[in-house]
């Protein structure tokens, strides 16, 4: 998507086993294709390629420019961003060590993320898509979805607008991947929009490409759909990342 730092050049999308039969942008103005294919289709491959143009500028993305009032941002909760006894209390507990009245919103933001890398650490296997903010506080591990899901509750109970946002990592030793990455944006006054990968507790950079934001992971689930009758279903993700300068 062109947002903040990041321009397309160029994106296409090629399908097998299927056919495009709308595009369309959703409401959080995410570009969506929707598929049509026949029943007795064994495999559906979706080919997404394309050339994009990503300033670093220390995670700061910029104004709002959604049609969804930024405030919805402020007070959406879902099952996975629910601010429940975990959450509060991770919350209350950043203000035994600080200040709020003598700190910045970066500095403050900046320290709950290290606080949710240091209560949860980061393991695969632990969780999945149907983890929580709450129950990933409690088993203390977590992924990318799960460090985001956290640091959107508690933002979110601070009184700060933000939202999910997932994409795309290069990573300095693997061009090939095999998963998505996922981190935050905050809205502060006279920055606007600004990046937080809880993960890697870094700001994004250049490295990083958006593809969809949303209230949760579910306004960016990248593949999904509706199925008649039973049957067994697998997905598998190739993921090839390229920096030319």
């Amino acid at each position: 998507m062109d947002q903040g730092n990041q321009k397309i050049i160029n994106w296409d999308i090629d399908v097998k086993g299927c056919t495009i039969e709308l595009e369309t942008y959703d409401f959080q103005g995410n570009k969506i294709h929707l598929c049509k294919t026949i029943n007795d289709t064994k495999k559906i491959e979706i080919t997404s390629y394309g050339k994009l143009e990503i300033e670093d500028t220390n995670g700061i993305v910029g104004s709002h420019k959604s049609s969804v009032p930024i405030d919805l941002f402020k007070f959406s909760s879902s099952k996975y961003t629910y601010a429940g006894p975990y959450t509060k209390k991770l919350v209350s507990n950043l203000f035994k060590n600080i200040n709020k009245k003598t700190i910045s919103d970066l500095e403050l933001l900046n320290f709950l993320s290290k606080n949710i890398l240091l209560k949860v650490k980061y393991l695969k296997g632990k969780t999945n898509i149907k983890t929580t903010a709450e129950d990933s506080l409690g088993l203390g591990y977590g992924v990318c979805q799960d460090h985001v899901h956290i640091f959107l509750a508690s933002t979110r109970l601070l009184g700060y607008p933000s939202r999910y946002v997932s994409g795309y990592l290069m990573l300095n030793d693997m061009n090939i991947q095999e998963a998505s990455h996922a981190w935050a944006e905050v809205y502060i006054e006279n920055l606007g929009w600004v990046g937080f990968d809880i993960s890697n507790s870094i700001s994004p950079d250049d490295k990083y490409v958006k593809l969809a934001i949303g209230f949760d992971y579910i306004d960016v689930i990248p593949i999904s759909g509706i199925r008649v009758g039973e049957s067994d279903e697998e997905i598998k993700t190739n993921i090839l990342i390229e920096s030319k300068q």
